[in-house]
């Protein structure tokens, strides 16, 4: 009896938590598993976004070598720049017409490449220097227009004094105008018979989503002089020649940077992995003149005489199906480099049927 009531006393004696205690504790538990739980989130959630990241990154380092690779392999197509930037029309339209800026047609009734012999109005692949076509290295050439051009005045991009043999509206302020800033690249080969697209291209019916496109279109030599004249198939423009696995359109312009066309459209190809989108795609064209054809533009603040680059600006993002179950802003990485064309010899040109380049 005794031994039970020391128990009895002994246990009586004991001090229990109070209501108090087991709310702190209670507290400091949750608050500890709180804390738990956030960092676990946290590091799920550095972890996915890092993921992203590397992801997207690889992407654009694919994307952008394919590019590079695009742009030393060919070189700037003055020739399209010049037709769709400045005449406005068609692509793979008036092949010609710029080189033709660099010419002084005389009294001939030909000029430029297009002049074997005086009055004749045949094809030759270069000048004949026994007619009265001269080929000056100025854009526009001496007495173009009013008298008062300087070579400064026109590029590729734009024009303020149109020589009396283009049929086209000037433009105003070239010296000022950034209009070697494009979001379209226009490439074509040593040869001169195939161009190369690249642009922005909306992708899986999505209006935020966006790939870089690639397509090519390849050109026919018709009266088989070397020099490649004609990118369509039909005069009246209802279709072109397009190189292996691309699909062309009749009469379909490049519009809006190619946001409102599916790939069918100018046999477009993808270079973009589906789990990649392009907010932004720039191209920086340098010089705004084909050195090749502006040998006579020689003066440092006009930066003609200059191997042809390109600088390109990519900025990615993860697309819509990557970010679901995401929290957050989604990564962006942005890839700027500049590269130059491995090509040295000057693409031959010279108008092609139905050109609106018409001479004297």
């Amino acid at each position: 009896m005794i031994t039970i009531f020391k128990i009895r006393k002994k246990w009586r004696n004991r001090e229990s938590f109070t209501l108090v205690e087991m709310l702190i504790a209670t507290m400091i538990f949750v608050i500890v598993g709180l804390m738990g739980v956030t960092i676990f989130v946290n590091v799920m959630r550095v972890q996915r976004r890092v993921t992203l990241e590397n992801q997207i990154y690889e992407d654009a380092r694919f994307m952008m070598e394919r590019i590079s690779r695009e742009i030393r392999l060919n070189t700037v197509d003055y020739e399209e720049y010049f037709n769709v930037e400045v005449i406005g029309d068609y692509y793979g339209s008036n092949t010609g017409c710029y080189a033709s800026t660099f010419y002084h047609p005389g009294t001939d009734t030909a000029f430029g490449a297009d002049c074997s012999v005086p009055g004749s109005g045949g094809d030759c692949e270069v000048v004949d220097k026994n007619s009265l076509d001269v080929n000056t290295g100025q854009n526009p050439y001496s007495g173009a227009a009013s008298g008062t051009e300087e070579t400064d005045d026109n590029n590729a991009f734009c024009v303020e004094y149109a020589p009396s043999n283009l049929s086209i509206t000037t433009s105003t302020n070239c010296t000022a105008d950034t209009s070697n800033v494009k979001d379209r690249l226009y490439l074509i080969n040593p040869q001169g018979n195939k161009k190369t697209l690249i642009a922005r291209q909306r992708v899986n019916n999505s209006p935020n989503e966006y790939a870089v496109a690639l397509a090519r279109l390849r050109g026919r030599d018709e009266d088989q002089d070397g020099i490649t004249e004609v990118w369509k198939a039909n005069p009246d423009d209802t279709g072109y020649y397009c190189d292996a696995d691309f699909i062309c359109v009749p009469k379909l312009k490049l519009e809006n940077n190619l946001k409102n066309v599916g790939f069918k459209y100018y046999g477009a190809v993808p270079l973009t992995p589906q789990r990649t989108t392009v907010t932004q795609l720039q191209f920086i064209v340098a010089p705004v003149e084909d050195p090749r054809k502006a040998f006579a533009e020689t003066a440092v603040d006009e930066g003609i005489q200059q191997q042809p680059h390109v600088t390109v600006i990519m900025t990615v993002e993860p697309a819509e199906d990557q970010l679901i179950g995401y929290a957050g802003d989604p990564p962006s990485i942005t890839l700027q480099t500049t590269i130059t064309s491995r090509v040295y010899n000057e693409v031959k040109s010279y108008l092609g049927p139905n050109s609106p380049c018409n001479p004297l």
